[in-house]
């Protein structure tokens, strides 16, 4: 047998050839930007690039990308030791070995994220390289895994270092929400807007981190009829931080029942990088033609509340406003529905002022509206100059003695002031009794000084909520804050009363209930000290949690 076999083999040179020549070994990821096994702070947008060893059947390329969902808070969530902790947010691995199979089978995996994949050979004909890009932004601070199938062009399957056939898996961590570019958000028209005029005027973006507030610079609007559209000669928004909001023109009408979203452009942020995609929906879809009617202003009303003055409409189309006493003015741009704009004044009781409110809408177009009025008794000069500038009804720690309401000195200069004839009250909405609630103890205040108004058991060093640094001014009260300490939920409404003044108690400052402290656990509601109390003045503290002493 051995002698026939050797004499069989001598006669087919050729054949031993083509099978010592054969290439048996699959193809390997020889380089990519995704160290593993666990790539952190990788760009929310891409582009992620993969080289292979060898030249790919582009048929047998498949790549997909899954994000983990999120289980819950880390500290909450005890099956979180076999996932992974983001940012204080457990999430859970999503792969199971059937979505291995799937993917090697060419089946789509639900839940995968699009990708825009490109697949071309290198140079020199050695391999193959893929550049892999997200459709949309990624989630910002969440974990992905990315899974890669392929095949050569002789067949033989992708392996791993150790020469075995597997489906390639590398995971990674996004970094922050601008961390590929400026993405734009729709401030005006809001996100989701029906019948936007053809001839709209401007639209105004936001966005995560500030941007170079450029010239020349562009963004786009997407048509969903593939159509493009430029927004040109970007402006500060008014009222906002310089470089979070910009106001654009459009350079041509828009199509009548066109979905636009808005896509990239030339705008920078400061580190250079062009703008991308939102991942969010940031589109409006455009009613039948232009608008030729003004803002409707019959519902129009002003209102002093404290040392505010407030324009209150309800609004039938999303409309930037201007409310304007004197030399104060305060700029708004608000979606249709109630709107309430706030300014707060300064004077002495009894002065008459005459207020004016602006309104321009979507196409450009304006009306105003003008009333004179008499400032009452919260301006009595005697008042301390102070208003309510952070509350935080749901600490992580004890209930109610971890509560806290912060208070500001309004003033930039002067000398110290000593404050003595202030309560503190809460209840609901138009039922706040001034008598009620907690005197302060008297105290001095400097201007711009911060105080922070707490529980007498209220212990700064605690732990579970972030105290107030060295040497803050805490106004101790009884056992809780107001009547009976603040409410989880709903919103509860706090104010703080002058009780001594000549014409008796007058509410000076107020903060509505306007968010569920409930949904908040550990962090505080705050707003502009200058600001008045409307829905939109106050928001959820912008670092995630309470800030005593020294504000946002």
């Amino acid at each position: 047998m051995r002698l026939r076999l050797l004499l069989a083999l001598a006669f087919a040179p050729s054949c031993i050839d083509f099978v010592l020549d054969a290439d048996l070994d699959g193809p390997r990821i020889v380089a990519t930007d995704l160290p593993g096994p666990r790539a952190v702070e990788v760009p929310v947008a891409g582009p992620w690039r993969l080289e292979f060893s060898e030249p790919l059947a582009p048929r047998h390329l498949r790549v997909a990308l899954l994000e983990w969902p999120t289980a819950g808070a880390c500290e909450l969530t005890p099956e979180c030791d076999k996932g992974s902790c983001e940012r204080g947010r457990c999430q859970t691995d999503p792969i199971a070995a059937a979505d291995l199979r799937a993917l090697e089978r060419g089946d789509p995996l639900d839940g995968a994220v699009a990708l825009s994949v490109t697949l071309e050979d290198m140079p020199d004909g050695t391999g193959s390289k893929v550049q892999l890009v997200p459709q949309r932004p990624l989630a910002a601070h969440a974990r992905h895994s990315l899974l890669v199938f392929a095949r050569d062009r002789r067949g033989a399957p992708l392996v791993d270092d150790d020469g075995e056939a597997a489906v390639w898996r590398r995971d990674l961590v996004t970094a922050g929400p601008a961390s590929s570019g400026p993405a734009p958000r729709l401030v005006s028209p809001p996100p989701g807007a029906d019948l936007v005029p053809t001839d709209l005027a401007r639209v105004d973006t936001a966005f995560a981190r500030p941007v170079v507030l450029a010239a020349g610079a562009t963004l786009q609007l997407r048509g969903a009829d593939d159509s493009l559209r430029e927004l040109l000669d970007p402006e500060p928004c008014p009222g906002w931080v310089p470089g979070l909001c910009l106001s654009w023109r459009t350079a041509a009408p828009l199509a009548p029942g066109v979905v636009y979203e808005l896509g990239g452009g030339t705008l920078r942020d400061r580190a250079g990088r062009p703008a991308i995609a939102p991942r969010e929906f940031a589109g409006f879809r455009t009613g039948p033609g232009p608008d030729a009617a003004p803002p409707d202003l019959d519902g129009l009303a002003f209102a002093l509340v404290g040392r505010c003055l407030h324009a209150r409409l309800n609004a039938r189309e999303p409309l930037r406003l201007r409310l304007e006493v004197g030399a104060a003015a305060r700029e708004f741009v608000a979606p249709a529905g109630p709107v309430d704009v706030g300014l707060r004044l300064d004077g002495s009781a009894g002065a008459e002022v005459t207020a004016m409110l602006e309104a321009w809408d979507l196409a450009g177009r304006r009306a105003e509206r003008s009333a004179t009025h008499v400032l009452g008794d919260s301006f009595d000069r005697t008042a301390p100059p102070l208003a309510l500038v952070e509350v935080l009804a749901n600490p992580r720690g004890r209930e109610p003695a971890q509560e806290f309401v912060e208070l500001a000195d309004l003033r930039t200069t002067g000398e110290p002031l000593q404050v003595a004839g202030l309560r503190l009250v809460d209840g609901s909405p138009g039922a706040v009794d001034p008598a009620g609630g907690d005197p302060l103890p008297p105290f001095t205040s400097a201007p711009g000084q911060r105080h922070v108004v707490v529980p007498a058991a209220y212990d700064p060093a605690a732990g579970d909520d972030p105290g107030p640094p060295p040497g803050t001014s805490l106004l101790r009260v009884d056992a809780s804050l107001a009547s009976g300490g603040l409410k989880n939920s709903p919103g509860e409404v706090v104010a703080l009363v002058f009780e001594t003044g000549a014409n008796g108690p007058v509410v000076l400052d107020s903060y509505g209930g306007w968010h569920d402290p409930g949904d908040l656990p550990g962090r505080s509601l705050a707003r502009d000290p200058g600001g008045c109390d409307t829905p939109a003045a106050w928001a959820p503290h912008p670092g995630g949690r309470a800030n005593p002493g020294l504000g946002p």
